[in-house]
């Protein structure tokens, strides 16, 4: 006698909401296996085995659900004549005499469950009592069970594959993310998959920072020391530039480029801000390593206007490279203006000074010859007259 097909959608759909339920695949799993027996009520034994290699990433190890006298031995089942015959064919099935004389036969169902690729996943193995056999109904209805278990591992597989996958990305991330400008990772947040990344004209305010006599302090300092002279400073530049809304997006050895953002009424200010406060905290570095390293002095320049701001590509045969950087004359000017800072001093073009003005005390330091720049600049200083030592 065979299932009605009512009986056989009302076994699955009860099977589906159980299934369902969790998104646990080894709940999902349990639950198949504890199901094969409510299939067949006369059942001794049913097992789930797990043939496929990556199981144990992403279900826990299934025990057999069986009746307390049997030996719950998955390995040991693994292993058996029928089970590996199961392997072979799409359904095996025998009966076998026990060793007593008065017992009846027992007899097994295994179910194969393959990847679509031609690799065992795993075999559903029920075992009948002693008195009952396996019914035709049972069948179909184990088979329609072992349908529902393919698709529950499959899909395990994939949750588990892409729940890889997505660790994977986000370890890379976590790695990468340190050298990505801040800018670049909001950008990348709010629109992953299709980022606008491309140069546009936006007003900022670009700093340049550098460690005076560098070349010197490599020289006479181990490569260790060199590194710890670094990170120590660098470490309290990058808090301050970040607090002033500022972005790092380039590094260089002893020297660093900040771009600040915003209206134009508060990157100038800003990116000053950031400055005194990195002058500040140079400061207080140089007097607690006192008696260890020689002080160090960190000359800064300050341009503001309208750049071209964005992602800069550099494509070649073996690849691309990609930089978000600020470009044009106001960044060129930045540098150039940095460059002529020593001891400490902090020097500002013009236009940062015309938004800065009334806010913070600016020094008059007159016109400035720069190479590549046709005229003379007015610079002003935001540190004041007299010597400028930091310490």
């Amino acid at each position: 006698m065979t299932p009605s097909y009512k009986e056989r959608f009302e076994n699955l759909l009860r099977v589906v909401k159980k299934v369902t339920s969790s998104l646990d695949p080894g709940d999902i799993l349990e639950v198949i296996r504890d199901e094969a027996k409510v299939t067949v009520p006369y059942a001794k034994e049913a097992c789930l085995l797990m043939f496929d290699p990556e199981a144990k990433y992403y279900t826990r190890p299934l025990h057999c659900s069986l009746s307390k006298e049997r030996i719950n031995c998955q390995l040991c089942k693994k292993g058996g004549e029928h089970i590996q015959k199961a392997l072979k064919d799409p359904v095996a099935f025998e009966c076998a005499p026990q060793s007593s004389a008065s017992a009846g036969p027992i007899c097994e169902v295994a179910f194969p469950i393959w990847d679509g690729g031609g690799k065992p996943l795993a075999v559903l193995d029920v075992i009948s009592d002693d008195k009952n056999g396996f019914h035709p109904k049972d069948i179909v209805l184990l088979k329609d069970l072992t349908d529902l278990a393919t698709n529950a591992i499959l899909n395990a597989r994939r949750h588990w594959k892409l729940s890889q996958e997505r660790l994977t990305l986000d370890s890379i991330l976590k790695h990468i993310r340190p050298f990505v400008p801040d800018t670049v990772n909001r950008i990348l947040e709010k629109d992953p998959f299709t980022p606008v990344l491309d140069k546009k004209e936006a007003d900022v305010s670009v700093l340049f920072l550098d460690v005076a006599s560098y070349t010197k302090i490599s020289e006479r300092l181990t490569r260790e020391k060199v590194n710890f002279v670094l990170e120590k400073y660098f470490s309290s530049f990058l808090d301050e530039i970040n607090h002033h809304g500022g972005d790092i997006n380039e590094t260089a050895g002893d020297g660093l480029m900040a771009i600040f953002q915003g209206q134009e009424s508060e990157n100038g200010l800003n990116a000053c801000k950031a400055a005194l406060h990195i002058r500040e905290r140079t400061l207080e570095i140089n007097r607690e390593l006192e008696g260890r390293f020689q002080p160090v002095h960190v000359n800064m320049g300050i341009n503001s206007g309208i750049a071209y701001l964005g992602m800069t590509r550099f494509q070649g045969e073996t690849g691309t490279r990609m930089t978000f950087t600020a470009s044009g004359p106001v960044t060129n000017l930045a540098a150039r203006i940095a460059s002529a800072a020593k001891r400490g001093d902090i020097l500002i073009g013009p236009e940062t000074a015309r938004r800065v003005e009334g806010e913070i005390p600016l020094f008059d330091r007159g016109l400035m010859k720069f190479k590549n720049v046709k005229d003379k600049v007015k610079v002003y200083s935001l540190v004041g007259p007299g010597p400028r030592k930091n310490t």
